[in-house]
């Protein structure tokens, strides 16, 4: 049976492991018909998931037995030294043959940047592979990077950040135009670290990027700019913060005071509206970020994904696999050292 497209699922990479990665696969697979998965994991555990699924969901779903597994607390030398046969190092090898457009996993995110580094490889000229996402806006969308990948990062590493996420909010948006900015703890010139305050003064000069400056948390979600860049710490706390404030509005939002009848009914009325925006707002909507710098498609779930939330990086990894934005990252960087060779 042919198909369009196929990806490369880690099966057990996340806190629940096969149980919600699974119900995702079929779910895809029902929606995208001409879709097939490479599953890598236990063959045992998944074909007994996988038996209740329906025949078509079967036929079009591989599965390759894996003994190895890594678990979240794995450190990345270790992964990268004794487990080279673990479902996240064969699902990271499916894509370098071609095999598959693009992988997905909720795995351990340093080995998978350490595998992924030495199975894949880093597109030419990138340092530090970085972890990116679009995330909703009053606007549309805002692509932020990094995401919790590097720590410490340089002016330099933040400039690159920034051409890499422009290269894939514009496969996710749409758009062509789009403006960038740094993260800083206030606009003002002379506010953040050092190397902040140099990385903004080399995308000022740079004339293929639209620098806007720098923005404070609160700017990410206003629509203000297209592509906002960080350091991991800062973009992790960022979103993982935004994140606890949405669950905490929509647990809030529906607890009813019955000692308040006036409230309970005005409640009541707000309700089905509230309901909708919560839906529209809910993190698992927006899962998976994509690993820019790599020479392959590889999406990050997060770990404790439901399956709900691992079908959202399963369409992702779509988008990036049809794409190829691998391939636009790569291609965009070799063009910006063209120019900069040139001018030298």
């Amino acid at each position: 049976m042919s198909s369009q497209f196929r990806l490369a699922v880690d099966a057990m990479g996340g806190d629940l492991g096969p149980r919600s990665v699974v119900p995702a696969c079929a779910r895809f697979l029902i929606r995208y018909p001409r879709a097939a998965l490479t599953l890598f994991g236990p063959r045992s555990e998944l074909q007994s998931l996988l038996n209740s699924e329906p025949p078509s969901v079967r036929e079009r779903v591989d599965v390759v037995d894996c003994v190895q597994v890594i678990t979240q607390g794995c450190n990345p030398v270790h992964a990268l030294r004794h487990k080279r046969e673990s479902s996240m190092a064969k699902a990271l090898r499916s894509v370098s043959t071609g095999e598959c457009g693009a992988m997905v996993t909720s795995g351990n995110t340093g080995a998978l940047l350490a595998l992924g580094r030495s199975i894949l490889g880093t597109v030419e000229g990138v340092r530090r592979p970085a972890l990116g996402k679009s995330l909703p806006t009053s606007e549309g969308s805002c692509f932020l990077l990094d995401l919790g990948a590097n720590i410490d990062c340089s002016a330099e590493d933040l400039v690159q950040f920034a051409r890499m996420g422009v290269e894939a909010q514009r496969v996710f948006s749409g758009r062509q135009d789009l403006s960038v900015a740094l993260l800083n703890i206030g606009a003002e010139e002379h506010k953040g670290t050092e190397e902040i305050r140099r990385a903004g003064q080399l995308l000022q000069s740079d004339p293929s990027i639209q620098y806007a400056g720098f923005v404070e948390g609160h700017d990410i979600f206003t629509g203000v700019v297209d592509v906002v860049v960080c350091n991991g710490l800062m973009g992790n706390v960022a979103m993982k913060s935004a994140e606890g404030v949405i669950r905490l509005i929509g647990q809030k939002t529906f607890t009813i005071d019955k000692k308040a009848p006036l409230k309970r009914y005005f409640g009541q009325l707000a309700i089905n509206l509230l309901r909708k925006w919560r839906s529209q707002l809910e993190p698992a909507r927006y899962n998976g970020a994509s690993f820019l710098g790599l020479e392959g498609n590889v999406i990050k779930s997060h770990g404790g994904a439901s399956s709900e939330a691992f079908y959202r990086a399963m369409l992702t990894a779509k988008e990036c696999a049809e794409s190829d934005l691998a391939h636009l990252v790569g291609r965009a960087l070799a063009y910006q050292a063209q120019r900069q060779t040139g001018c030298d």
